[in-house]
């Protein structure tokens, strides 16, 4: 055991020979010896950001099948079909794109909608409502001025900020 006072010696109980690998990366020791691996953190993937360009369009993804957690009688629009025509009707601003979708799996969080472009980071936002479509669209808006996807805290909607529940980093190709 270690008494009170005594330090452990990392070498303690290796052999003088033993092959070891000093700081400046040259292997030490006997010939014989299986070689040491030092393990290297993995590569850090270059994360390239494109310019904005007005040209490219941002996609607002709504789930039209979002039930909310309701019981939807046959017939009538699920919450998140009114979600979609509430922002359909708010009209969609310039570089955005309204794009129906039948499932985001974000099922027990209510209603919801993702924004994602090309070389961005994406988000899921839910709990939401048709009566939340100008604040989203806001966001949205947002979302389209900032190159990488990502608006300062500030300045992003309320629900944006208290509602997300992914984001998501960019795709990057090799």
């Amino acid at each position: 055991g270690v008494s009170v006072g005594e330090t452990l010696n990392p070498q303690a109980g290796r052999p003088a020979s033993a092959q070891t690998e000093r700081a400046d990366g040259v292997f030490r020791g006997r010939l014989d010896a299986p070689p040491v691996r030092s393990v290297a953190p993995p590569p850090v993937l270059p994360f390239r950001m494109e310019v904005w360009d007005k040209s490219m369009s941002v996609s607002l993804h709504v789930c039209i099948t979002c039930k909310a957690g309701e019981t939807v009688p046959d017939g009538t629009d699920c919450p998140g079909t009114k979600l979609h025509a509430a922002l359909v009707a708010a009209g969609a601003p310039e570089a955005v794109h309204i794009v129906p979708v039948e499932c985001l799996s974000a099922c027990s969080q209510g209603c919801s909608v993702a924004l994602s472009a090309p070389g961005r980071w994406s988000y899921v936002y839910g709990r939401l409502s048709e009566t939340d479509a100008a604040e989203i669209l806001s966001g949205a808006v947002a979302y389209a001025s900032a190159p990488d996807g990502i608006v300062p805290w500030r300045e992003r909607p309320t629900i944006f900020r208290k509602q997300s529940l992914a984001r998501i980093p960019p795709m990057v190709l090799a």
